[in-house]
């Protein structure tokens, strides 16, 4: 049986080097599932976009980084979901249907305020059904 990783993905660095040390433990066959949410953790959605715009933005996004990511992304079995919902739920949820082993996410500076209210991290390190993996911009994923 092949291991599966879950990927929070949204554009950032952290996040594109989260997914290189996510495939980096996958090979030589596993199964990466990038999850892309469409509305931030403690909002609603943009009142400026329907929910069809914003499952094609966030197609986009993922698109942009298999395209331009490492070539490795081609070496596993990708399968990706764009999710109207917030980071937290899309990223457990998809967890628990793919029997994933862990979460991978991307780590990021954040301003006092947004560490107060609380980040997609710490709700996920309360709240996920498998361990949660999350990978500093400092990290060397040459040596993970």
């Amino acid at each position: 049986m092949s291991s599966c990783l879950v990927l929070g993905y949204d554009r950032t660095d952290s996040a594109r080097l989260a997914a290189r040390w996510a495939v980096k433990q996958l090979l030589p066959e596993g199964k990466l599932v990038i999850v892309h949410s469409c509305r931030p953790l403690h909002a609603p959605p943009l009142a400026f976009s329907s929910a069809e715009e914003r499952q094609r933005f966030g197609r986009a996004m993922v698109d942009e980084l298999l395209l331009e990511g490492e070539d490795s992304l081609f070496d596993v079995d990708v399968e990706v979901e764009v999710v109207d919902s917030d980071p937290v739920s899309a990223l457990t949820d998809a967890a628990e249907r793919h029997d994933a082993e862990a979460i991978v996410v991307g780590s990021e500076r954040h301003s006092r305020l947004h560490t107060a209210i609380g980040t997609v991290t710490v709700e996920l390190l309360k709240t996920s059904p498998v361990p949660v993996v999350v990978v500093p911009l400092t990290a060397d994923v040459a040596k993970a």
